[in-house]
């Protein structure tokens, strides 16, 4: 291990412990690192890219921090040497960013163009510069709130923040025994090969998507009244009623729901799988009854509200508790209460101080970003008055809804947690209030949508920031040295993530005819957020029926979340929810990936690292795969020659042992995840 000088401090918390120096904050817990910053840059806006593809397919994100670790070890570890603590805390705080943009952006921005094709008008282009520009307002607001209140997010002792400790174990393994380096052969670069070539493969018809497809009976009669479409279509007349209901299930090859799912804890995969399962049986109930094929969105919606209530409650009544209990504790500091003496976790942590210059350039942060949000409000055309009422709402609310966002992340488990919830929040009271100054119709929307952007940008970063800034602590470092990097990997992927989003929207658009919200990329969120938008602004129509549905299985996931949490079990209600409005088969997909994750690393004490690279290999080969031939199409390229399941060579998706090759592959791929998460260690003597 290097020396304090290095950047390390002897002790024992987290790897990085420090001695206490009076008035001040020791050298040896600086995090100084140019190069960090300059490779984390570097991920930031790589990762922030080819992610773009993955959370408008899947609908959620991975914690991207312990892979920036392991990638800053294997790669760097060896020149880095001595000063590698330092380069790693500072590289994974820089590294990690972009992608909270990438959910920030991607979740909401494809409102305009859904909802346009929803009600069949032209789809328009992603308008990339206006997200640019709500891109960094968010970032900006994101940043600065959520380092104003650092202290009281990483004071809780109760909060696990489980990415972040993962994070800072790779770190102190690392700084251990740093020629130890995970094996890359056996697992990122397997990993990236297969995600790559299968979803290369899927998507040029070369493999069936799905491995399996289960159909099962549902409970429910088919109303006679609904027509049979394909009856109508022959001229009769035959009522639906002769066709039994059915719910189907189906299970897809695709190696990015794997990938998440093995990143994911088991629970969270359940609790989404869980979901999925009710996102089933509401499209055959809907299709069975003759509703709208979007009734699963507004069951999931609802008991989404219910999640996030809870959670704003808890959030304001837990503010105000610690609050008192540091005025008790400052009033009579001899009462040692548990949690609130000086070192890491308490509030007299001197990692958690903050210089003045430090705590102006948090306030400039959000007065910048305020500032681009009124200016981009006024470039989309508002009215004086719609521009103040707008603005100071979103103000308002970004500066709430970032600290929940940024508590729920290290309550839930990583910078992957569920934003959805506090982001429809958001989205609701803005909605209210846009409708309040007379807006509606598409242009209200359109007006809308770059807000709602900002804000769900801001609390992605939210989220991000206090995992990071928890590992920088837990390593022993000041805090605030982080701020750099992450404000730098924020800003890298809010100039990223717009301009590739227009891509693939172009790529899919002609290649599909469908775009964002289409078959290849539909967009979960947005879809969701489209349609309440579309109702609002719309039609003025709510179906309340699924809407209390919702609330009531909001109501039994809260309960369940609640006795969790007594028993030490994090049963995270958004997480439920959130698997609700997404596809049943990207839950499924998660579930199976987190399965085998569970079941190779339960009856071992120790794994070597190469679990989560074969699992992030998953992710970021089928992510890059997605965005080479997405910009391939953009610029002219044609698939239909290459398409092997289509007129022209239509022999393999219907030959009979396709089905048993797409099997086999699935198959391979959990083998992959599950000998990689069981691998014993087998790290050389440093």
């Amino acid at each position: 291990m290097s020396s304090p000088a290095d950047g390390q401090a002897e002790g024992t918390f987290g790897g990085g412990g420090r001695a206490a120096v009076p008035g001040g904050i020791p050298e040896s817990s600086r995090a100084r690192s140019v190069l960090g910053l300059g490779v984390g840059l570097v991920i930031s806006v790589l990762l922030s890219a080819a992610l773009v593809y993955s959370a408008a397919k899947a609908g959620i994100t991975p914690g991207v921090s312990p892979l920036v670790v392991l990638f800053g070890w294997v790669v760097f570890g060896s020149f880095v040497k001595g000063r590698l603590k330092g380069f790693l805390a500072v590289a994974q705080v820089t590294g990690s960013a972009g992608a909270a943009v990438t959910a920030g952006v991607v979740f909401t921005a494809p409102i305009v163009q859904i909802v346009h094709g929803e009600a069949g008008l032209e789809v328009p282009p992603v308008d990339v510069y206006t997200l640019i520009l709500a891109s960094i307002a968010g970032s900006l607001m994101g940043f600065g709130f959520v380092g104003l209140a650092t202290k009281r997010f990483l004071t809780d002792p109760r909060l696990p923040a489980p990415e972040a400790v993962a994070a800072d174990r790779l770190i102190a393994t690392a700084v251990a025994n740093p020629d130890a380096r995970p094996r890359l052969s056996i697992s990122l670069l397997p990993g990236l090969l297969g995600g790559f070539l299968v979803n290369s493969f899927i998507t040029l018809r070369w493999l069936a998507h799905d491995a399996f497809h289960a159909t099962f009976a549902a409970p429910w009669a088919v109303d006679p009244s609904v027509a049979d479409p394909d009856a109508a279509a022959a001229g009769g007349a035959t009522p639906a009623a002769t066709t039994p209901a059915q719910i189907e299930l189906p299970l897809p090859v695709t190696p990015l729901y794997l990938g998440i799912g093995a990143l994911l804890t088991l629970p969270t995969a359940i609790l989404v799988f869980t979901g999925g399962l009710v996102n089933a049986g509401t499209t055959s109930y809907a299709a069975a009854k003759g509703m709208p094929d979007t009734t699963f969105r507004w069951v999931g919606g609802a008991a989404m509200t219910v999640a996030v209530i809870y959670s704003l409650v808890e959030y304001v009544v837990e503010g105000r508790r610690r609050a008192l209990e540091g005025a008790a504790t400052t009033a009579a500091p001899s009462d040692g209460a548990a949690g609130l003496g000086t070192g890491v976790g308490s509030v007299d942590d001197p990692l958690l101080e903050q210089s003045t210059f430090v705590k102006v350039g948090l306030y400039a942060s959000i007065l910048v970003g305020a500032a681009l949000l009124f200016l981009m409000m006024q470039h989309v055309g508002a009215p004086a008055g719609t521009l103040v009422v707008m603005g100071v709402v979103a103000l308002v609310l970004v500066s709430l809804l970032s600290g929940l966002g940024g508590l729920l992340s290290l309550q839930v488990g990583s910078s992957a947690s569920p934003v959805s919830g506090t982001v429809f929040m958001g989205m609701l009271v803005l909605s209210l209030t846009a409708i309040g100054m007379e807006l509606a119709g598409i242009e209200g929307i359109v007006f809308l949508v770059p807000i709602v952007v900002a804000a769900c940008v801001a609390i992605c970063a939210a989220n991000d920031s206090s995992q990071d800034y928890k590992t920088m602590q837990l390593n022993g470092f000041t805090v605030s040295d982080g701020f750099v990097g992450q404000l730098l990997g924020l800003l890298g992927g809010a100039i990223a993530v717009p301009w590739v989003l227009g891509i693939a929207h172009a790529g899919e658009f002609d290649s599909t005819g469908a775009g964002l919200g289409g078959p290849a990329l539909p967009a979960p969120q947005a879809s969701f957020f489209g349609t309440v938008l579309g109702s609002l602004f719309l039609d003025a129509d709510i179906p309340w029926a699924p809407i209390g549905f919702g609330a009531i299985l909001g109501v039994l996931a809260v309960g369940i979340e609640v006795v969790g949490k007594t028993r030490g079990v994090i049963l995270s209600s958004l997480a439920f929810a959130v698997g609700i409005y997404l596809p049943s088969y990207i839950g499924t997909g998660m579930m199976l990936g987190a399965a085998a994750r569970f079941l190779g690393t339960r009856n071992i004490a120790k794994t070597t690292h190469e679990g989560i690279l074969v699992a992030a290999g998953l992710i970021t080969g089928d992510a890059f795969a997605s965005l080479i031939l997405g910009f391939l199409i953009y610029y002219g390229f044609e698939t239909a020659p290459w398409e092997l399941g289509g007129d022209a060579a239509s022999w393999i998706p219907q030959a009979e042992w396709a089905p048993v090759v797409t099997r086999g592959i699935f198959f391979v791929m959990l083998a992959v995840i599950f000998v990689n998460y069981a691998l014993r260690d087998r790290r050389r003597a440093g």
